[in-house]
């Protein structure tokens, strides 16, 4: 075995823990999204991506939002990584794209 391999392993075991809130509570770490997401005055918040298709092997949460302009919508999603600890990918719903129409197509309506 290599020098580098036990370290590797570790790093495995970390991102392993980090998932688990993801996996095992999904349902409480939507509504506290969805409490983080109302105190920034988010109108909609949509969920879409791997833990609403395959939530078991989800490695993080994809969100939508409208309604929190500008750098608010950063300072939310900051909030909800610190707050979810988990990894999440936050996109802006406003304005809409191709891209917004496609997720909201293809997701559910959290708030």
């Amino acid at each position: 075995m290599g020098a580098g391999r036990p370290g590797k392993r570790f790093a495995v075991r970390q991102l392993m823990v980090l998932f688990i809130p993801v996996m095992n509570d999904l349902e409480t770490t939507l509504a506290e999204a969805v409490r983080v997401a109302r105190q920034f005055g988010a109108q909609r918040l949509l969920l879409f991506g791997s833990a609403l298709e395959n939530p078991q092997v989800a490695r993080d949460l994809d969100l939508a939002c409208a309604g929190v302009p500008g750098w608010k919508f950063f300072e939310l999603a900051a909030a909800l990584e610190e707050t979810l600890r988990v990894p999440l990918d936050l996109v802006p719903l406003d304005p809409p794209t191709p891209f917004s129409r496609l997720i909201e197509q293809r997701s559910r309506r959290l708030l």
